[in-house]
């Protein structure tokens, strides 16, 4: 009878035990790498990305300031006193009033409106340009002439004068005569926000007010 070696004993335990832990840790360091070359890569998720952070990006909800008007003048504004249609001699009265302010153009940015239209490509719709306001305003009486019998025509009222430069039909046609540059403005705008985060990503523009 043969006697019993007991190293032979554990070395034959030990060696299965062993090939399994080598196989796991093989496989530890192996996986990941053909898990990456298995799972297809994930363009669709980063194509979305950035599209929802380019149209967040371009949504606002203030109010845009596009372009910065220096403005000043005379306006004019003569009253004479009349009795049954005739003008009475000596009794008129004439204002000349200098103003100087900023105006400030732009656009409701709440109403821009962004969509995608193609491949790597949107679509901003900008809305009708608004008068956003005026800084630095200035008004002083130039001139003011009064005849010798003026006392009887009553006095140019200068508060009147001012609200008739700053009225609504005054800032329509600050509008009108700057359209172009706005649409220039807003156009750099957009593209500067939007090339920020993606330079190749193509913008087409239409306007709202249709002009």
């Amino acid at each position: 009878m043969e006697p019993t070696h007991p190293q032979k004993r554990q070395r034959s335990v030990w060696t299965p035990i062993m090939t399994v832990l080598a196989a796991l840790f093989g496989l530890l360091l192996v996986g990941p790498m053909l898990l990456n070359l298995i799972r297809p890569p994930a363009l669709g998720s980063e194509s979305s990305s950035r599209n929802t952070e380019v149209i967040n990006a371009v949504e606002r909800t203030e109010e845009v300031s596009l372009l910065s008007l220096g403005i000043q003048g005379i306006a004019e504004r003569t009253e004479q006193r009349t009795i049954f249609g005739l003008k009475v001699p000596g009794a008129e009265r004439a204002l000349f009033m200098q103003y100087d302010f900023t105006a400030k153009l732009g656009m409701d940015g709440q109403a821009v409106q962004i969509r995608e239209s193609g491949d790597n490509e949107f679509t901003i719709s900008i809305p009708e340009f608004t008068f956003i306001g005026h800084d630095d305003v200035t008004f002083k009486v130039a001139v003011e002439k009064n005849g010798v019998l003026s006392w009887v025509t009553p006095e140019i009222d200068t508060v009147e004068m001012t609200n008739q430069i700053l009225n609504d039909e005054t800032q329509q046609k600050y509008l009108d005569d700057n359209e172009e540059v706005l649409r220039e403005q807003a156009q750099a705008f957009y593209k500067g926000i939007v090339g920020a985060i993606d330079p190749d990503i193509r913008l087409e523009f239409d306007y709202i007010s249709g002009r």
